[in-house]
């Protein structure tokens, strides 16, 4: 990278980078839909009038040859505008020349299918790459050991504690975390069935979750145990007593500690006696001795995930941002391989209990995400390496690739759904009637990606406008 593209770099707010990757990426995976259709169109004689990424209005874009490649605004997605494809009032598709609805029926399948199919394959390559290379999981994700507990959720009531082994959710047992929460999340019935080991001893309990307030999604109000490392005040009991930047706690007085609220506990009830902690160093088993004690505010930055200033400290501030490659140096990353066609069995398993808990109402559409949620998300992957990066892209290729399949006017699976009851009747449907089907959907679609939108404004920046909203007038000056 030459300077002045540095100093550039230099000059963008902070994430701006990511995002911009992560809106490249989005492009990337709509483009290959739409290369799919342009590609087999093109082959099969179709004449193509435009080739755009995103909806409009037009941004820029330019002609060759029959074609108009553009780049639009509302990069919700993507087209390609084939001749004769659209029904519009007073003009029947099927008598444009090198149109869509003039061709054969092989041919509309094999166009249509072609967008999806491309997606489904980038995901299919990307799952391969991730079974060659292995998948990195904190290891604190891939297991279902309990670290806290909200206090007054139904899983306090219920009396689930930290260090809890959750073996099964309704009956179905759950190996890793991500297996617990979206059993919760997916559950179609009022209470969900929680099965636990607690000293060896297997418990069940049945418990009605509540539900979050911004997105509405499952809860009881248990969180997965956390890694908890540290940086280390110079002057500190911490430093006194031997911690190092980057060590992790795993235990305090002989108590396996599970979350950082549960440290401060402890770190707390020892003020002014010598607590021992074990700690998690360059991947090797450490120890040091501290004495809690009230620190001098000088001595104490103020930071989020600080332990202290207020009642005995002993000078360390949680790392709330650690690194793939730091927690594997420490052996606290677990690999997965998993082969294609399982990543794939898994990614449609969790697509159809979405569905299926969207019809029946299971979970609220304040979950879904929109194009603005997907480049965060995307973007977040992203920072953490390539293979987290390969695993978000594989996974929204294969989420828009089999949602584009579905028989819904407008998408891809519609028009395939048209052109086979086409084929089997032996004469087409009513011009009229599918333009205002069209006209219809194309509104619903609309509707659809607002609320998502929406969704992803609140989710992302609820509280700042909350807080803008609240935030009294200033006075006036005289």
């Amino acid at each position: 990278m030459n300077a002045a593209a540095a100093g550039l770099f230099a000059l963008l707010p902070e994430n701006t980078l990511p995002v911009l990757f992560g809106a490249a990426a989005l492009g990337l995976v709509v483009f290959l839909h739409e290369l799919g259709h342009f590609v087999v169109a093109k082959a099969c004689g179709i004449r193509v009038e435009v080739f755009s990424i995103g909806f409009p209005p037009r941004m820029c874009g330019f002609r060759f040859g029959e074609t108009e490649y553009r780049l639009s605004w509302i990069l919700f997605g993507g087209y390609v505008k084939l001749a004769g494809m659209e029904y519009e009032k007073g003009v029947d598709p099927r008598g444009v020349e090198r149109g869509y609805h003039a061709s054969p029926l092989w041919v509309k399948l094999a166009v249509c299918a072609c967008g999806p199919a491309m997606n489904i394959l980038t995901a299919f390559l990307f799952f391969t790459y991730l079974y060659a290379a292995g998948f990195p999981v904190p290891a604190n994700m891939e297991s279902t050991v309990i670290g806290a507990v909200v206090a007054g959720s139904p899983a306090e009531r219920a009396g689930l504690a930290p260090g809890d082994r959750v073996l099964a959710v309704n009956g179905r047992p759950v190996e890793r975390w991500e297996e617990v929460n979206k059993s919760i999340v997916y559950a179609t019935t009022p209470a969900v069935e929680i099965a636990y080991s607690r000293d060896g001893a297997r418990r069940v309990e049945r418990i009605v979750p509540d539900a979050d307030e911004r997105l509405r999604l499952k809860r009881i109000g248990i969180l997965p145990a956390d890694l908890l490392s540290f940086s280390v005040m110079k002057d500190s009991p911490a430093a006194e007593g031997g911690m190092r930047d980057g060590d992790f706690i795993v235990s305090a007085g002989g108590e396996r500690i599970y979350s950082f609220d549960r440290l401060l506990q402890v770190i707390r009830a020892h003020d002014g006696q010598a607590l021992r902690l074990g700690l998690l160093r360059a991947g090797k088993p450490a120890a040091a001795t501290v004495v809690p004690r009230e620190l001098p505010a000088g001595i104490f930055p103020a930071a989020p995930g600080a332990a202290g200033p207020k009642g005995p400290a002993i000078g360390v501030a949680l790392r709330t941002s650690v690194g793939m490659d730091e927690l594997e140096a420490n052996g606290l990353v677990v690999y997965i391989y998993r082969d294609p066609f399982t990543w794939m069995a898994r990614n449609l398993q969790e697509m159809y209990l979405t569905l299926r808990g969207l019809l029946m109402r299971a979970i609220s559409p304040r979950g879904l995400a929109g194009a603005i949620g997907i480049v965060q998300i995307m973007s977040y992957f992203m920072r953490a390496g390539f293979r987290q990066f390969a695993y978000i892209m594989a996974v929204i290729s294969v989420n828009l690739g089999v949602l584009n399949l579905l028989p819904i006017p407008v998408l891809d699976g519609g028009h395939i759904a048209v052109a086979l009851v086409e084929g089997v009747r032996r004469r087409p449907l009513s011009a009229t009637v599918m333009a205002a089907l069209q006209n219809v959907f194309v509104a619903l679609l609309i509707a659809f990606m607002l609320l998502v939108s929406a969704n992803d404004v609140v989710r992302i920046w609820g509280e700042k406008i909350a807080w803008l909203m609240e935030k009294p007038p200033a006075a006036e000056k005289r």
